[in-house]
């Protein structure tokens, strides 16, 4: 400050000493003389001395004294002034680089606050990213178990529809396995469903999450930018001047655009986490749904196996039951029809006796040739034992006509046997298949 001063003085000084000689050169130049000279280099001009006259002299000092008192008053005014300009242009600087400085470390901790949010809300997208993926992987998984009871259930058809005859019937169990096939085909449809919806729930969500990232690593950048603005000073060795360095680059957003891009941001990534959610704990119902109408159509076919089972095995039974009874018969049969054999066998002699003896007694001579009572009796036996012979013959032609039924039917029977014993063999190789269907209920 001295030196400054006295800078100042300096300068003062050598104004006011200009200006005297200005004053000094004036007053002579109005009263000199100029004459001409001869001299070895050429003709010059002379000048003739000057006298004044001591008012002018006293006059001259005055005027020296007035004007450097009034140029030492301007100059202090002037000091004074440039002293309070100096003073308030520095405090108004000081002032502007803190207050900036304040609004630098103000804005980092707007950015700080956006940064972590967002950090916070990729964490969340990042976790809520993973469950909607095992959720989707287990709903895949379960889409995947659906073949085994798809293949277990046509296998079921296809076992059943080599049966035979009369056992080839619509029945029940065929109701309850198409009913099967019709619950499988659409928890099969629902499934995909939630794997596609899933798909594109994650695309939705990383593309929240991407944008996030992208709007994280600006902060991260602005951050940098503006920490080494904050710590920058008048004594730091990276400052200069720049050409154009306010100007208003394109693509710059208002603090109200900027805020709502990073809401926009942080709102979508949460919406979609919500409706993850939602759809996560759609995808659990609907697999403990499917999974439970799965398990009842299970159930209720199975049961219509038992109960058709049962109805084969109790028409096997009785079959065999009527086997027996009717082999028993036709054995019983066959011995009354050896034995009407036998007694048609048995009628030839007393008929050969009787007709032996009808012929001899036709040689009775004469007189004696009597249509006596042994005649009569004789022709009696003979016509009864022929009616007998007869009788017995149509006893036994209906015997055999009864036998030859009875085997037809046991034939019958025997055959009726052999459906009912492949269909009951068919019905417990669908139930033994359809132990596979217990793992399928616990997997998923």
């Amino acid at each position: 400050g001295i030196n400054a001063e006295y800078g100042e003085s300096e300068s003062m000084s050598a104004t006011t000493y200009a200006n005297k000689n200005a004053t000094c050169v004036s007053m002579t130049s109005t009263s000199g003389d100029y004459k001409t000279g001869n001299g070895p280099t050429g003709t010059y001009l002379l000048k003739t001395a000057t006298t004044f006259a001591p008012n002018d002299w006293h006059n001259s000092n005055s005027i020296m004294s007035t004007t450097a008192v009034r140029q030492q008053g301007g100059s202090l005014e002037i000091r004074q002034a440039a002293r309070k300009l100096r003073n308030d242009t520095d405090n108004k600087t000081d002032w502007g680089q803190k207050d900036n400085t304040t609004r630098l470390h103000d804005r980092m901790i707007d950015v700080t606050a956006w940064k972590d949010k967002l950090e916070q809300t990729i964490a969340d997208t990042d976790v809520e990213m993973a469950a909607l993926t095992s959720h989707k992987e287990r709903c895949e998984t379960a889409l995947t178990n659906m073949n085994t009871p798809f293949e277990v259930v046509h296998d079921n058809l296809a076992t059943r529809s080599i049966r035979v005859s009369i056992d080839l019937v619509d029945d029940e169990v065929n109701q309850a396995l198409n009913k099967e096939v019709e619950v499988i085909n659409g928890i099969k449809e629902k499934l995909q469903q939630k794997v596609n919806e899933a798909f594109q729930q994650l695309c939705d969500l990383q593309d929240a999450y991407n944008a996030m990232c992208d709007d994280l690593a600006d902060k991260m950048h602005c951050l940098d930018v503006d920490q080494a603005c904050h710590g920058l000073t008048n004594q730091s060795a990276n400052i200069g001047f720049h050409k154009n360095a306010t100007r208003i680059k394109e693509g710059i957003v208002m603090p109200d655009a900027w805020d709502g891009h990073s809401n926009y941001n942080t709102q979508r990534a949460m919406a979609e986490m919500k409706a993850s959610t939602a759809l996560r704990e759609a995808i659990n119902n609907m697999i403990e749904q499917t999974s439970n109408d799965l398990e009842a159509q299970r159930l209720r076919t199975e049961y219509a196996f038992r109960k058709r089972i049962h109805e084969v095995q109790m028409a096997k039974d009785e079959l065999e039951w009527q086997q027996r009874n009717t082999k028993r018969e036709i054995d019983v049969l066959s011995d009354d029809i050896r034995g009407l054999k036998q007694a048609i066998s048995d009628k030839d002699k007393p008929l050969e006796v009787a007709e032996t003896r009808s012929e001899n007694r036709t040689y009775r001579p004469r007189v004696e040739l009597c249509r006596d009572d042994p005649h009569d009796g004789i022709i009696a036996e003979r016509n009864d034992l022929l009616n007998t012979v007869t009788t017995l013959i149509d006893q036994h032609n209906i015997a055999e006509d009864a036998h030859t039924q009875l085997k037809q039917t046991l034939d019958r029977l025997n055959e009726d046997w052999s459906i009912k014993s492949n269909s009951l063999e068919l019905e417990e190789r669908c139930m033994t298949k359809r132990q596979k269907l217990l793992l399928v209920a616990h997997n998923v």
